[in-house]
């Protein structure tokens, strides 16, 4: 049977890599950057869930981010806030991550590459930031959609070059390491 993208083999390197990246991950989502309080703050999970992504790809990547987000919401004080629609927008950004970068050479002097990975952060954020976040805040808590983006989620928009080049300082560093990029399914240069 014929997929339409690529999934890895889950090798024990490959496991236990995704298992270092999802600890990282949940210490570094434990810390953000408050730049305007209450409306703006970025936190640098979005690297470790791209390098989840390129490593684990679009199926390994859909289970990873879950597993991060159960972890994380388990290991903290608001267990009981438990919603399960939030694991599966978190597992569903997993997989934009490995659909995207698995597999996918990139170059910081590459034009291609930055309008690649800026698309790639435009979509996974549409989904996530813009689309469902919102949704998911209506449908719980009766946030009204609109009114989250008169309140200031429009501000997110600043977050996009931030991560786009973020993602370009880290991404075609971590594709020098050969076994990372054995791990990314690349070949061998």
């Amino acid at each position: 049977m014929k997929t339409f993208f690529k999934t890895p083999a889950l090798s024990t390197q490959r496991l236990v890599t995704l298992a270092m990246l999802i600890a990282i991950a949940f210490v570094i989502s434990q810390f953000d950057i408050r730049i305007i309080p209450n409306q703006l703050q970025i936190t640098l999970t979005f690297l470790v869930n791209a390098v989840i992504g390129a490593i684990a790809g679009p199926i390994w990547g859909f289970v990873s981010l879950a597993v991060l987000d159960l972890s994380t919401i388990f290991l903290s004080p608001d267990a009981a806030n438990f919603l399960p629609a939030w694991t599966l927008m978190e597992a569903a950004t997993g997989f934009l991550y490995g659909l995207f970068f698995y597999g996918k050479e990139l170059s910081w002097s590459s034009k291609k590459s930055w309008l690649y990975v800026s698309f790639a952060i435009m979509i996974i954020m549409l989904f996530s930031t813009f689309i469902m976040t919102p949704l998911l805040l209506q449908v719980y808590f009766k946030y009204d959609f609109v009114a989250q983006y008169i309140a200031g989620r429009w501000l997110k928009i600043f977050e996009i070059p931030i991560r786009i080049i973020a993602t370009m300082a880290i991404l075609p560093q971590l594709q020098r390491i050969p076994e990372l990029r054995k791990l990314m399914g690349l070949t061998k240069s």
